[in-house]
């Protein structure tokens, strides 16, 4: 299976369409933030998913795994559009698996309502519904006889600004660790997904505000995996991490951001049942249209 993971496209809207009552707490100082700047990183980032969407049907992509961060503020109306615009990349739906990020659980509101399962639910379902402990998640997804996806969510509200950090609730985690024992298994590559990094680029852990609080728990559930990979987005840049100091016998993955002016950003796996060969991607802004730029 060739598998395409994607992250962080920040989709966002005209601040004029956010509604004054949601212009308070978190929401009002990542709109001064987009306001000052930031948001014209992903001014084009309704394009360069167009292009992604054409790389995975030149490529012949099987499996897309997008590892969260759809929007900017977490707005009802950011996750239609999102859900919207990422249509046809995640065509079959089947062949689609999305987690939320921090920025599509920017406030309480949107846990309540349920907003992101609302729009992207179809994306979510899982094999295992034994597993589920935690809304849907670990979602498991069995592909073949020869690949295994399993998804946890470590997104939450941070209603404080300086803070964005996450957490993967330890019953997930206990989940995790029994779906790892499960002899159905053995012998299948298996990716793991969650939005925020257990580890950075340099194999440290990321700030206690901004990184994955219980990052070394979840890697200590993680290793009874002996073939595949841990995928993640948050930090917008793309890098792979080595493991093996951590005790697992697989690297990790940070697909950076697919749409931030510069640094766009995607991995591809290339698995059959016997070895898995990984390519970096990038965007050509001359083009349009994302490659290759390495095969690890």
């Amino acid at each position: 299976m060739r598998i395409l993971h994607c992250s962080d496209p920040h989709f966002d809207l005209s601040l004029k369409t956010i509604p004054w009552k949601k212009w308070f707490g978190k929401r009002a100082i990542g709109a001064l933030n987009l306001l000052g700047g930031r948001g014209r990183y992903f001014d084009n980032a309704e394009a360069k998913i167009a292009a992604l969407t054409r790389f995975k049907e030149r490529y012949g992509v099987d499996l897309v795994l997008c590892t969260g961060d759809l929007t900017a503020l977490g707005l009802t109306a950011e996750l239609e559009n999102a859900a919207e615009l990422l249509a046809p990349l995640a065509q079959p739906p089947e062949r689609f698996i999305v987690i939320p990020g921090n920025h599509d659980v920017y406030s309480g509101d949107v846990i309540r309502g349920d907003h992101f399962h609302l729009y992207f639910g179809q994306y979510m379902h899982t094999d295992w519904p034994q597993y589920a402990v935690d809304g849907p998640c670990p979602i498991v997804r069995l592909f073949g006889d020869h690949l295994a996806v399993i998804a946890v969510n470590s997104a939450k509200p941070n209603p404080l600004p300086w803070r964005s950090d996450g957490h993967i609730p330890p019953v997930q985690l206990e989940a995790l660790e029994k779906i790892l024992a499960d002899p159905r298994l053995e012998d299948r590559w298996i990716f793991v997904m969650t939005h925020y990094a257990a580890r950075l680029a340099d194999g440290t852990p990321d700030r206690p505000n901004h990184g994955l609080r219980n990052a070394d728990d979840f890697l200590r559930a993680c290793r009874p995996i002996r073939r595949g990979a841990i995928l993640n987005g948050h930090i917008h840049r793309c890098y792979r991490t080595p493991l093996k100091k951590e005790g697992l016998a697989i690297d990790l993955y940070c697909a950076g951001s697919v749409s931030m002016e510069g640094r766009e950003c995607f991995w591809l796996f290339d698995v059959d049942t016997k070895q898995m060969q990984v390519h970096r991607g990038g965007y050509d802004p001359d083009s349009g249209e994302f490659r290759i730029l390495e095969t690890l």
